[in-house]
């Protein structure tokens, strides 16, 4: 014998298209304002990429009864969401490879910068061998900032020259 399935399906009605739409819209119009600086350029954008009016996105973000979610409108706030998040993807993936590349090119130049070390000539010390030898004297080697180098300079007691 089968068991009873539930043929009852859920109803997806203007409220709930509200309710998930406003973040989405929300989010449409804070990267719109960070790009433009203007809130009226803000709302001009979103409601370009949603096809609806400034007034309508103004009123739907400050909440306003008369601002109706409709089954088209968020299928065109999801679209414009989906569009900002494949925008942000790929920045990130960018900035990421330009980073490892910067990486990369970093890296040689340390491997270079070793391989060409002239005999007899002292190189500069990295930071892990500065840390050796301020642990072996017993010093902390946290680096200074310029203002904390600064006041060191200022509180270290005066010597005489005479």
């Amino acid at each position: 014998m089968r068991a009873k399935t539930s043929t009852r399906r859920t109803m997806f009605t203007n409220a709930d298209a509200q309710s998930q739409a406003l973040p989405l819209v929300h989010a449409l119009f804070r990267d719109a304002h960070w790009q433009s600086g203007s809130r009226m350029a803000a709302y001009e954008r979103t409601a370009e990429q949603i096809g609806r009016s400034p007034n309508w996105v103004r009123k739907l973000i400050g909440r306003r009864e008369d601002a109706v979610v409709e089954h088209r409108d968020f299928l065109n706030i999801r679209a414009a969401y989906d569009r900002l998040c494949a925008r942000i993807e790929a920045a990130a993936e960018h900035e990421e490879a330009r980073a490892d590349a910067l990486r990369r090119t970093r890296h040689a130049a340390a491997r270079e910068g070793d391989r060409l070390a002239v005999p007899g000539v002292a190189r500069t010390a990295s930071r892990g061998e500065i840390s050796r030898r301020y642990a072996a004297a017993g010093m902390d080697a946290a680096p200074m900032g310029p203002r904390a180098a600064r006041e060191a300079d200022r509180a270290a007691p005066e010597v005489s020259r005479g």
